[in-house]
């Protein structure tokens, strides 16, 4: 489950149009039941004519967000009543007192000329390169658009792509490409559900016409296999592949020489030349060149964090928060002092804030760590 803005307001737009699963419901009547904010929020949108359009003409949220985020930032806070357009801004910023944490869901705000420059150039990097050759631009976190490519009709934003096309003869690899600062989500034409981990590229067919249903891996994806008893789905790594008929499972490829296949639910082989693994639901496969596959078990809060914005660190090497920063907040990290590099950091890194946020609550840990910029490299270094 994805804790967005614009996916919580999705959810009850379908509530109270009566289209909404079962699953769904579920989650946001527990969500409701512990939350006021977004049990005013459904108030205001059951009792008030709203449809989809109103999120994205939402005016002056920057005002909404400031006066919310004060409040949340109290030890006691009571949330205030916003006139309604306001309030659908600022609504959606979640705090998940009962359980003692919280996360802030930073809605958009007006960006200046540079940023929305800056932005445009991220934007770019999104993009889907067919077989032919061609590239076309996507949307990221936009209302959906239709794009026309042949005779493939493309369905993309809101941080998703799917597609429909009538010709199953099409052949040949598609790449989905997904930038720094970005995560993104593929379903393929079986139904099955792929999500990208920032930085990190999908090789894919259109249609799957042969007894194997095959796609190609670099970086990290969580996959959601449809079913298919005749068509085993098969995931190709630089070192590895990964065949499944219908399962739930995560691969990391970001390591160097390392691939990390870890399986939520069902059952997966993966293979690398002549060492096939067999692993159950909980189990991790590693595989790395020189010591072939080990298997572990595997924290899944951990491992699949990213999905929801959030990494989690338990005493990991900081030298190992260095490309997860670049991925995601596209900055380059480097070390003044290398025997900082190897100093164990437990935490969170939170993609829902910004980078400054997280380098003052490092800087804040009182192990004596500093920072700087140097043009557009992140300098860390320690304090004497």
């Amino acid at each position: 489950m994805e804790y967005t803005q614009e996916h919580i307001y999705e959810l009850l737009l379908r509530k109270k149009k009566g289209n909404i699963n079962h699953a769904d419901n579920q989650y946001l009547e527990q969500l409701m039941a512990g939350n006021e904010d977004v049990s005013r929020l459904w108030d205001d949108i059951r009792l008030h004519d709203f449809d989809e359009d109103v999120w994205y003409e939402i005016e002056d949220n920057e005002a909404a967000w400031q006066k919310i985020e004060q409040e949340l930032l109290q030890p006691q806070h009571k949330i205030r009543r916003f006139p309604i357009v306001k309030w659908l801004a600022a609504a959606c910023v979640l705090g998940v007192m009962a359980t003692g944490a919280y996360f802030l869901l930073k809605p958009s705000v007006p960006m200046t000329g540079t940023e929305m420059a800056e932005a445009a150039s991220h934007a770019k990097g999104l993009r889907l390169k067919l077989s032919n050759g061609k590239t076309i631009q996507l949307p990221y976190n936009e209302p959906s658009q239709q794009i026309t490519a042949g005779s493939v009709a493309l369905n993309a934003g809101a941080r998703t792509l799917q597609y429909t096309t009538e010709d199953r003869t099409m052949g040949g690899l598609n790449t989905l490409i997904v930038p720094p600062k970005m995560d993104y989500r593929l379903i393929l034409s079986d139904g099955t559900e792929v999500w990208l981990n920032a930085t990190s590229t999908l090789k894919f067919p259109f249609g799957f016409n042969e007894g194997r249903r095959e796609v190609y891996l670099e970086g990290e994806g969580y996959f959601k296999v449809a079913k298919n008893a005749e068509k085993p789905f098969i995931v190709h790594t630089p070192q590895t592949e990964v065949e499944v008929l219908g399962t739930e499972f995560n691969i990391n490829t970001y390591k160097t020489g390392i691939t990390s296949t870890s399986l939520v639910s069902g059952a997966v082989a993966t293979h690398s030349g002549s060492s096939t693994l067999v692993l159950k639901p909980g189990q991790e496969a590693v595989y790395t060149e020189h010591l072939g596959f080990t298997v572990q078990q595997f924290d899944s809060e951990v491992v699949l964090s990213w999905m929801n914005g959030v990494f989690q660190f338990d005493n990991t090497r900081l030298r190992d928060l260095a490309p997860v920063i670049k991925r995601w907040f596209g900055v380059n990290v480097v070390f003044d002092d290398q025997s900082l590099a190897n100093a164990p950091f437990t935490g969170v890194l939170d993609k829902h804030h910004d980078l400054p946020f997280f380098l003052k609550n490092l800087k804040n840990t009182g192990v004596g760590i500093d920072f700087y910029y140097d043009k557009e490299t992140l300098h860390l270094k320690e304090t004497h």
